[in-house]
């Protein structure tokens, strides 16, 4: 049996984030999309995080970027639309004190903006607040 997900979705990763990760699909939903970027982001892979990311507002990323140690995903609330979506999650990451008593788990709380570009889901931007 395969290692669990890290997107926390309780598949293995071989049949959840792995298919999206290795360029065999594309998520067909933005929640699926976001959860394979939290998966991107836990295993260094770049290039996926650049295309999955609105051409408008990715940003310059390089492996300096994935330095953080998530730790799990938690999706609050998911609501699918035509030609946007919106994904509210905790990413939980774990952060050294700088006393070097050890690590402090962190959530990084969003309300994220997807958007489909070109036929496929992408990530736009954080939004403060629910529409």
């Amino acid at each position: 049996m395969s290692a669990s997900c890290y997107c926390c979705s309780g598949k293995p990763f071989s049949q959840c984030c792995e298919i999206y990760l290795s360029g065999k699909a594309y998520p067909n939903t933005a929640e699926a999309l976001m959860r394979s970027r939290y998966s991107a982001y836990v295993t260094g892979n770049l290039p996926y995080l650049r295309k999955t990311w609105h051409p408008d507002t990715c940003p310059e990323l390089d492996s300096q970027d994935l330095q953080t140690r998530w730790t799990r995903l938690e999706v609050i609330k998911s609501k699918q639309g035509l030609k946007k979506s919106i994904v509210e999650f905790k990413a939980w990451f774990s952060d050294e004190s700088e006393e070097g008593a050890g690590s402090e788990e962190r959530a990084l709380h969003e309300i994220s903006l997807f958007k489909l570009n070109k036929k496929r889901w992408v990530y736009v931007s954080p939004l403060d607040a629910w529409p």
